[in-house]
């Protein structure tokens, strides 16, 4: 009788099966070895298999390494993981290639996020773009389109996350930021293109922008228009993207760290209208010279823009503010925001299109599309008169 539980009183042997240094990853090697333990009964149908240390230790390999193999096969739906009780095999493997899997006549969009971070998607002007071009994108492909948040350096959420990756043909995925979860994504076998990552990954597809380019161009405009004082309300700095504005402005005004940490740039708490409220308020008490101020969204630029009136500025005789994103929100600010704009919407489309054909064809390699960010010139600027 074949016991259906692995017993961890019985000592693995040693075995030689990861070899280094050729062409297979090792986490493709870790997968094949489970898969051979399944597929010879060895490990039958629900049975619980080695935990990740024990498979570390007799495959010489690391657990993040054993940890991505067996995340990335119950995305396929052979695992069960049971917090506290281990992984427990659901179901026979089917050889990458053997098949093509049925279509489930879904695309996924995935934001990934901190818990604490999330709101609504409809209160999120950039992310709500992207939403209605992969929407648009997927109903022309007569497909639906289901939408999660994921926190992705969060192992409970990643291994949650399975279960969303079961009901979709493939993904777009916003934002990514771990490594681990991008190995564990591109050895999954579901078709996945990135959109705007924080990291990127040499087997996945990805759209992203010149964040630092569209930043720098904003500058460049302030400062030929005569303005030397540029102050800056930044987006929450544990953000990547946010990072990236601020550093861009910092370098294109030739700030030094004492300038730019106490004195010029002001914000951190948000992307909200409050946040840019408050962050422009305190930046116009220390340095009431300030003729210009560019914020890191056109949220945090409304909020400046009142807190600009509530001080008796005006816009833009007194002070110019430039956003970005170019959301309707700028359009119809008061004055109309100059802003720098960003092609969400063109940029899911072409995500999904991608997907698409990668779906339809999973051996193209894989390919990067940079989109441009474009200066919109409205009311909220004026010339420096010398």
């Amino acid at each position: 009788m074949v016991s259906n539980q692995y017993d961890p009183a019985i000592p693995l042997e040693p075995l030689d099966a990861i070899r280094k240094n050729v062409q297979d990853s090792m986490q493709s090697q870790v997968e094949s070895f489970i898969q051979g333990k399944i597929e010879s009964n060895e490990w039958p149908l629900g049975s619980r298999i080695p935990s990740e240390r024990d498979l570390s230790i007799l495959l010489d390999v690391s657990r993040t390494t054993v940890r991505n193999a067996i995340q990335s096969m119950t995305m396929r739906g052979m695992f069960d993981r049971k917090i506290g009780q281990g992984t427990f095999v659901r179901q026979k493997p089917v050889r990458r290639g053997a098949e093509p899997a049925a279509s489930k006549g879904t695309l996924g969009y995935v934001v990934c996020k901190e818990r604490s971070l999330r709101k609504p998607i409809s209160s999120e002007a950039f992310y709500f773009e992207v939403f209605a071009g992969i929407e648009e994108q997927a109903v022309k492909s007569g497909r639906h389109m289901l939408f999660s948040y994921l926190d992705d350096s969060n192992a409970e959420e990643v291994a949650a996350f399975a279960s969303f990756l079961g009901k979709v043909d493939g993904l777009v995925i916003e934002e990514a930021r771990d490594p681990d979860f991008l190995d564990m994504i591109a050895g999954s076998g579901v078709p996945s293109v990135l959109l705007a990552p924080a990291a990127a990954h040499e087997k996945l597809d990805f759209v992203t922008m010149d964040l630092a380019a569209g930043v720098r161009k904003a500058i460049r405009y302030l400062l030929d228009r005569g303005h030397r004082c540029i102050g800056m309300i930044n987006g929450p700095l544990g953000n990547e993207s946010a990072r990236v504005r601020f550093s861009a402005w910092k370098d294109e005004m030739g700030l030094d760290g004492k300038s730019v940490d106490g004195d010029l740039s002001d914000g951190g708490e948000g992307w909200t209208p409050e946040s840019g409220y408050a962050a422009m308020d305190r930046l116009i008490e220390r340095r009431p010279d300030l003729t210009a101020v560019f914020c890191a969204n056109d949220l945090l630029a409304i909020g400046a823009l009142t807190a600009l009136t509530r001080r008796g500025k005006r816009v833009p005789e007194e002070v110019s503010v430039v956003g970005f994103d170019d959301t309707e929100l700028a359009r119809h600010a008061s004055p109309p925001l100059t802003t720098m704009h960003i092609y969400a919407r063109d940029m899911a489309r072409s995500a999904v299109l991608r997907l698409l054909e990668r779906i339809e064809t999973p051996s193209l390699p894989p390919v990067r599309l940079e989109y441009p960010i474009d200066l919109v010139i409205r009311e909220s600027c004026k010339e420096v008169n010398e």
